[in-house]
């Protein structure tokens, strides 16, 4: 870990390089995690399965993920986080190439899941660089610009998919997305500063455990819960999105259908006021009210005019993302050793993913638009009865702190402000 004296402080080449390097690998590693998502109608209407059956093609990527996210974690402490990262993209890259050139779906499937565990290795080791390489001064401004990349290359993945899908079909733009991977692979390869010290030796005796508390342990407990309804919410409703829109009345191709997903940079937005929302009103209430916006977002969403969903949407977006950046920050800052705390909220985050996935899917199969909302209100409900065992502050010896940045995966450090845990208890994380 990085102590006050040591780590690369801005205005020097090798920062710089840092900065460039950590844009694009969160463009990258989330462009090719998301970019299937516009195509999913599409694709399984060419591999003639159900909508429930195609929105595998996501889940299968996020599951994996979420079950190698913490030992890619540990493993990157033992052989460095850079390794990691490039092995990550690079395994994404042909994984991904592979799998849109797979003659069946259930190989398709296996491809992608292989994909998903290898991109679990790349957030959970660049944020750790961060922590133990960028000077304390500058690890605010360093997480931030990453985050900025995965919020990019989460939405872009998807636009560009989706139009690339028009050109060169669906396996097509798959490979376009790879190929997006494969140059920032290099780019990072190439920009990233090797680390100053070994991970191994900064991970140990630093982290020494905080006092824990029955409330503590009964509100992380609360805060995965959240992770897990809200992500399964979130991507559930993405999911079926494409299903929605390729049919009448709109009968939208991949490419116009995958503007829907520019409603994701309402969270951009959101999460950044987040915390200051939370200092006014405690953590409880501001995970309510984003609760509550999500609500009315899904049912804005039950109109027909395209407008009209396009504003549900980004109602859904905008309190998804102040409900994930309160759970994500405090999920770290209550658990005895942050880097524990951070790394079950991921595996609860992405199980949603999964699991919402599918649930969502079949309520789409079953009674399409009008059964997937309910099915959405219906998790924000068991997230809502949740939230109600939140402490409105949280409980006393717990490090200060506000909520993540703007858009940021679960684990980012919430400041790197005095009063902060240390920067190098900044667990792996994912978003």
């Amino acid at each position: 870990m990085s102590s006050p004296s040591v780590g690369h402080r801005s205005g020097e080449p090798a920062f710089r390089r840092a900065l460039l390097a950590l844009f694009a690998i969160g463009i990258g590693t989330f462009a090719m995690i998301y970019s299937v998502q516009p195509l999913l109608a599409v694709a399984a209407t060419d591999l003639d399965v159900s909508a429930a059956s195609g929105t595998m093609l996501m889940t299968v990527t996020t599951f994996a993920l979420a079950v190698a996210v913490l030992p890619l974690a540990r493993l990157s402490e033992w052989c460095g986080r850079k390794p990691i990262i490039i092995g990550g993209l690079a395994v994404s890259v042909v994984t991904g190439i592979a799998s849109a050139i797979a003659p069946s779906f259930a190989l398709i499937l296996v491809l992608r899941a292989v994909q998903g565990a290898a991109l679990a290795g790349v957030p959970a080791a660049a944020l750790a660089w961060v922590a133990e390489e960028i000077h304390p001064s500058a690890i605010t401004r360093v997480g931030g610009l990453y985050i900025a990349g995965n919020t990019l290359g989460g939405m872009g993945g998807r636009v560009l998919a989706g139009f690339a899908s028009e050109l060169v079909g669906w396996r097509g733009a798959i490979i376009v997305v790879c190929i997006l991977g494969a140059v920032v692979g290099l780019a990072a390869h190439l920009l990233l500063p090797t680390a100053q010290a070994s991970p191994a030796r900064s991970s140990g005796a630093a982290l020494a455990a905080r006092p824990d508390s029955a409330e503590a342990r009964r509100s992380r407990l609360v805060l995965y819960g959240l992770a897990f309804l809200g992500m399964a919410t979130f991507v559930g409703i993405y999911n079926v999105l494409s299903f929605r829109t390729s049919l009448p009345p709109y009968s939208l191709g991949a490419g116009l259908g995958s503007m829907f997903y520019l409603s994701y940079i309402a969270g951009t937005f959101t999460s950044t006021f987040a915390g200051r929302l939370a200092d006014r009103t405690g953590i409880r209430a501001g995970v309510l009210l984003g609760l509550a916006v999500c609500v009315g977002g899904v049912l804005i969403t039950l109109a027909t005019s395209m407008v009209l969903i396009w504003a549900g949407l980004f109602l859904l977006a905008g309190g998804f993302f102040v409900v994930h950046s309160l759970a994500s920050a405090n999920a770290a800052r209550l658990s005895p050793r942050p880097s524990d705390g951070s790394g079950r909220y991921t595996l609860f985050y992405y199980l949603g993913s999964s699991v919402g996935g599918v649930l969502l899917g079949l309520a789409w199969d079953l009674g399409q638009w009008g059964a997937t909302a309910a099915g959405a209100v219906v998790l924000l409900v068991l997230a809502t009865v949740l939230a109600l065992w939140l402490p409105r502050r949280p409980p006393a010896g717990a490090p200060p702190g506000g909520a993540a940045p703007a858009g940021a995966p679960p684990g980012t450090p919430p400041s790197a402000a005095p009063g902060a845990p240390p920067p190098g208890t900044a667990p792996p994380a994912s978003a």
